[in-house]
C-alpha cells in the first residue's frame, strides 16, 4: 500500500515529541500504531521534510516539496492531507483525482462551504472515502459521554454550555483561511456537538475583535438550537491566556461535565439546604478503559482500505455540517445577530463581507 503524509508540521509529526501528550498525538503516530507504514511524504519547508525522512526512515528520493509533483508520480492509495486549510480543497481533489481510496483530511474542511462541497463531489465521483480529523469522535471518553446521554443517566437533555477558550487571532484574516478561532479551534468543539446530540437548526451569534475594526474575531458567542431542540450556549476565542475545552449538559435528572483531561457526573438528590427542594451531588462517572482517538481513527483507515461497507465516524458531510454552522454564526453576527437557519445556502456567505476583510489591518 502507497501511503502519503502531506504536511510533517505539528498535527502531522512534530507535536508527537511533546512529553506530556497523550501519545500517538499525530498522523504520524496514529499511523505506526495502527500497523500503517508511512511510504512518502511531502512538505513545503525542506527542512522539516528532512528531520521527517530521518525519524520516519523514508529514503529521500520518497520526499517531495511539491504535493502536485508526489500525487503524480505516486498515486498513493492512502492520502494523509495535514497542511495549511487554504489548500485543503485543491490537495484533496488531486489526491482523489489520482485513485486514493481513502483521504484523511486535516480540519476544518475548507475554508468555504463552495470548497468543501467540491471536495465531496471529487471523493464521491471517485469513490474515495475521506475522514475528516475531528479526533474527539474516536475517543472513549467521549464515546462513554454518549452512551450515558442515550440511557438517560441525566434525564432529558435540555441544555448545553459549550465553551472553546483560547486566545485571540494571530492570522492576517486573509479569505483563504475561513475564519478565526470560531473556526480553526472551534469546529471541534461545533463538531463533538453534532456527535452528541444531532444537527444545528439555527443560531443567533456575535464575534467581537480586540482594537481592530476589520478582520477575523478574536472571539464569538452563539445560542444555538439542536434539531431535537435542546439549547447551547457556546463561545470560542476569548483572548484567554490559557486553553479550555469543555461541555457543561445539564438534563431533567443532573448534569455531566467533560473537558480535557477531565469527566464529572451530578445528579438529583434531596437537599439538604432547602426543604421541598433537590440539588445536585457528585458520582463517580466511570469512562472505561482509555483509548488513543488517533490510533482508533487509523484502525478505521484500515478497515476502509481493506473491507468493504466500513462505517466512516467522522465524514467529509460532517466536516461540511461543522464548518456550516460556524459561518452560519458569522453572517448571524453580521446581520445583528439575528437567526439563521441551518442549512446555510453557501451563496448566502461572504467572508469579505461579513469581516470587511478589504478594509483589514495587517495581522498582529
Amino acid at each position: 500500500m502507497k501511503t502519503a503524509l502531506i504536511g510533517c508540521g505539528r498535527i502531522g509529526f512534530m507535536l508527537e515529541s511533546d512529553p506530556l501528550r497523550y501519545s500517538p498525538c499525530t498522523h504520524y503516530g496514529g499511523m505506526i500504531a495502527a500497523g500503517i507504514a508511512v511510504t512518502h511524504a511531502c512538505d513545503i519547508n525542506q527542512k522539516r521534510l528532512d528531520a521527517f525522512s530521518r525519524v520516519a526512515g523514508i529514503p529521500k528520493e520518497r520526499c517531495y516539496t511539491s504535493s502536485d509533483e508526489l500525487l503524480q508520480r505516486v498515486q498513493p492509495d492512502l492520502a494523509i492531507i495535514a497542511t495549511w486549510t487554504e489548500s485543503h480543497d485543491l490537495i484533496a481533489a488531486e489526491a482523489a483525482r489520482r485513485g486514493a481510496r481513502v483521504i484523511v483530511l486535516e480540519k476544518p474542511i475548507a475554508p468555504s462551504l463552495r470548497k468543501a462541497r467540491a471536495i465531496l463531489d471529487t471523493c464521491k465521483a471517485s469513490r474515495t472515502a475521506l475522514i475528516i480529523n475531528h479526533e474527539r469522535r474516536y475517543d472513549s471518553r467521549y464515546r462513554a459521554l454518549k452512551r450515558s446521554i442515550g440511557t438517560g443517566k441525566i434525564g432529558v437533555v435540555r441544555s448545553v454550555h459549550a465553551s472553546i477558550l483560547t486566545g485571540g487571532y494571530r492570522g492576517v484574516s486573509s479569505l483563504d483561511e475561513g475564519g478565526g478561532p470560531l473556526l480553526h479551534d472551534g469546529t471541534h468543539l461545533v463538531d463533538i456537538l453534532r456527535y452528541l446530540f444531532g444537527d444545528f437548526s439555527s443560531v443567533q451569534g456575535e464575534f467581537t475583535r480586540d482594537a481592530r475594526s476589520a478582520g477575523y474575531e478574536d472571539g464569538a458567542a452563539a445560542w444555538c438550537r439542536m434539531e431535537g431542540g435542546i439549547n447551547v450556549f457556546l463561545e470560542a476565542g476569548g483572548g484567554m491566556r490559557y486553553f479550555v475545552f469543555e461541555l457543561e449538559i445539564s438534563g431533567t435528572e443532573g448534569k455531566l461535565v467533560i473537558g480535557n483531561g477531565y469527566e464529572r457526573l451530578f445528579v438529583r438528590k434531596r437537599s439538604r439546604l432547602y426543604s421541598g427542594f433537590h440539588d445536585l451531588a457528585e458520582r463517580r462517572f466511570a469512562t472505561g478503559r482509555r483509548n488513543n482517538c488517533f490510533t482508533e481513527l487509523y484502525r478505521e483507515v484500515k478497515s476502509l482500505m481493506y473491507r468493504r461497507g466500513t462505517a466512516i465516524t467522522s465524514s467529509g458531510i460532517d466536516g461540511y455540517r461543522a464548518l456550516e454552522a460556524v459561518h452560519a454564526i458569522y453572517l448571524s453576527s453580521s446581520r445583528g445577530a439575528a437567526r439563521v437557519s441551518i442549512p446555510v445556502p453557501p451563496d448566502d456567505i461572504d467572508l469579505n463581507e461579513i469581516f470587511l476583510l478589504d478594509q483589514r489591518c495587517p495581522g498582529r
